[in-house]
């Protein structure tokens, strides 16, 4: 089985560091495999769910145009709808709060150990058809979102909200 896994990770280093945790890992059958791919943005995650059907997002809190929790609302309405990792890292009580609000199937907090992220995506998997089965159906996309979150890339102040 393909496990497609988008890590969102505006620090090159860090999503590095994820793709290559997940890019050697294999599953519990010889055919098993992962294949991460890497978003720097929203914009280009957007872009990137739109074309594949991933299994599975690892999103960081920090992104350049707006909080991972808030786009989180935004991912569930393109693609196949895929659970949420968040990753932070430092966190807060705050943050824990608006993170826990938004439908994420688990936060991670990067101070911990990888393995704690590594163990999240294989449950991720190991409850693949229960949570297709209880997530909400996904809609349809504005066009508009996509063209507004580029200008945010570029550094302009409009807000896709």
């Amino acid at each position: 089985m393909i496990r497609r896994i988008l890590i969102v990770e505006p620090d090159p280093e860090i999503a590095q560091e994820m793709f290559l945790l997940f890019h050697l890992e294999r599953g519990r059958f010889e055919h098993d495999r992962y294949e991460p791919e890497i978003a720097e943005s929203v914009a280009e995650a957007v872009e990137q769910v739109q074309t594949v059907n991933f299994n599975c997002i690892i999103m960081d809190v920090e992104l350049p145009e707006m909080k991972g929790y808030e786009a989180i609302a935004l991912m569930n309405t393109i693609g196949n709808n895929p659970p949420v990792i968040m990753t932070a890292a430092k966190n807060s009580l705050e943050l824990e709060s608006k993170v826990r609000q938004q439908d994420v199937y688990y936060y991670h907090v990067r101070a911990f150990d990888l393995d704690e992220l590594k163990s999240a995506v294989h449950s991720v998997f190991e409850n693949l058809q229960e949570l297709k089965r209880t997530r909400k159906p996904s809609i349809a996309t504005p066009p508009i979102v996509l063209k507004q979150l580029r200008l945010c890339q570029k550094g302009k102040s409009q807000k896709w909200l």
